[in-house]
């Protein structure tokens, strides 16, 4: 995907020549390419939701979410280009970003192209503004001249119009549950990711001698692609083992041999955990 800003000098025009042509031609194959590649490797909605409801689940970026402004005397709240990034990186097959199309140094201003494509269902969101190279300090307006200057001032002018093309192709429910999974995430209802609830159910299975890899041909996935409803199954499985309802046998379809195997790897780790902590102890 490209996020990048492209800058022309001074707003010339380009000049007709062999090179120039050989960089439109290297461009409108690459646009091809993409869609092609969109075409025969269409998103997987349903693995694509899952992704993006466990990103939610990361308090640093539920954090970033959302962004706040008031209005009217009220405080409207939107989602932020964090989000708007995020959301199209998990969908997948979108191409977005931010190109400065002239640039004019007489007037100090720049035109600016802000994009979101689908490359899947042809969805084009494109928004063209002019950029004006000055920054208030301090209630004075400075004129901008350094081209680093120029170059940040263009991509927080852009990160607005990024946001709302991002947001113009992305399904609008799929916006809204990853707010709210967001808000449930601050407010302590997710106080902890779904990977390292992953985490924790292996480990506790290792200790009846279940290893990942038998989890893994139970729920016909690999442990990282779980989803919330297979941890609830697997707790109850669990369950079920410890209070001797049902063996593992039963649930996972293993012999005597691999359970013995997967007990004497719990003990080697055990054993591993109790040296490092005398080694500590007498340092």
């Amino acid at each position: 995907m490209e996020n990048a800003i492209v800058e022309k000098a001074n707003n010339l025009p380009i000049e007709n020549t062999s090179q120039t042509q050989i960089e439109i031609s290297r461009a409108v194959q690459e646009v091809q390419a993409a869609v092609l590649v969109a075409q025969k490797m269409p998103r997987n909605e349903i693995k694509a939701y899952e992704k993006i409801m466990q990103a939610a689940r990361r308090e640093t970026l539920a954090k970033q979410s959302t962004y706040a402004y008031p209005r009217g005397g009220q405080i409207v709240k939107g989602a932020s280009i964090r989000t708007a990034e995020t959301l199209a990186k998990y969908w997948g097959n979108i191409s977005f970003g931010i190109k400065e199309l002239s640039q004019d140094n007489r007037n100090h201003t720049s035109e600016v192209m802000a994009y979101a494509w689908d490359l899947e269902t042809n969805v084009r969101e494109e928004k063209v503004f002019q950029v004006t190279h000055t920054r208030v300090a301090k209630g004075n307006k400075i004129t901008l001249t350094d081209p680093r200057d120029i170059y940040e001032k263009v991509a927080n002018d852009g990160a607005r119009r990024l946001r709302a093309c991002i947001l113009g192709v992305l399904p609008s429910d799929i916006v809204e549950d990853f707010l709210a999974e967001c808000e449930k995430t601050l407010l302590g209802d997710n106080k902890e990711p779904l990977i390292e609830k992953i985490r924790r159910t292996i480990k506790t299975f290792e200790s009846i001698g279940v290893t990942q890899d038998m989890i893994e041909k139970r729920v016909g996935c690999k442990a990282e692609a779980m989803i919330p409803k297979q941890l609830l199954d697997l707790g109850a499985i669990y369950k079920s083992i410890t209070d001797n309802f049902k063996s593992v046998d039963d649930f996972f379809g293993t012999d005597k041999k691999e359970v013995i195997e997967a007990e004497n790897v719990l003990q080697l780790k055990q054993e591993d955990s109790t040296n490092d902590k005398n080694t500590s102890k007498t340092k």
